[in-house]
């Protein structure tokens, strides 16, 4: 077969074994190498092609690890990585702008009671909390073989994040982001209005103790002035004469 019909022929081909693939690694994960093994990072919850994931809603960054195999693009799965997370095999951390989070462990998304879940994919849960781009970066070892791969959202690699606000309706809810800089913003102000309010008191409380001494020196001088009258009348009546 030669021509248009082979060229069509071959294209249809691709299609299909790409179609294979895909739902094999998701839809939007960078892929990368690591000694035999192949790797692909990207999120785990990501919305239809064309859209973003959003702020504020729970996700997580999803690892897959298998070994392709010779005429088997889809690969052996890699499931028996980090079966304990206090000593992980693989762990991933979040960096967005110069914040990084601590080392967060993929937990196996395969139970094996129940069989349900990929025997090839890592979960470690996140809530991304602001609009932008992200950056995974994955470390470790998978059967001695050394991992540190970085990958950052864009177009060929997980999406980015945005803010829902776009889509939400009939009024768009503030951003966490947002809250969380009108709660520091209220907290301040109702410090700085406790701290006023101590100094009140203190203020207060320095006329009262300043008005008590002034009580104590005139009643001891009113005191002193009866005990100095009483004392001259005596004196008085001993003169001679008197």
């Amino acid at each position: 077969m030669h021509g248009p019909r082979a060229l069509l022929a071959g294209t249809v081909a691709g299609a299909l074994a790409l179609a294979l693939i895909l739902p094999a690694r998701a839809s939007a994960h960078e892929i990368s190498k690591a000694g035999p093994y192949r790797i692909a990072i990207g999120w785990l919850f990501e919305p239809p092609s064309g859209t973003v994931t959003y702020i504020g809603e729970p996700n997580a960054v999803q690892v897959f690890v298998d070994q392709p195999a010779a005429g088997n693009e889809i690969g052996v799965p890699v499931g028996d990585l980090n079966k304990d997370c206090d000593h992980p095999d693989i762990q991933v951390t979040v960096s967005f702008g110069s914040a990084t989070s601590k080392p967060l462990c993929p937990e196996p998304a395969y139970d094996p009671d129940t069989g349900l879940g990929r025997r090839d994919e890592y979960d470690a849960a996140i809530t991304p909390t602001q609009a932008g781009d992200y950056t995974f970066h994955v470390f470790g070892t998978i059967h001695g073989v050394k991992v540190d791969h970085t990958v950052t959202s864009g177009p060929n690699t997980f999406d980015a994040v945005g803010d829902a606000g776009a889509v939400e309706f009939p009024t768009a809810a503030p951003a966490p982001g947002e809250v969380a800089t009108k709660v520091d913003r209220v907290a301040a102000r109702a410090g700085d209005a406790l701290t006023a309010a101590k100094a009140a008191q203190s203020s207060v409380a320095a006329v009262g103790d300043a008005a008590n001494r002034a009580t104590i020196v005139a009643a001891v001088a009113l005191v002193l002035a009866v005990i100095a009258a009483g004392l001259g009348i005596v004196a008085a009546r001993r003169r001679p004469g008197a």
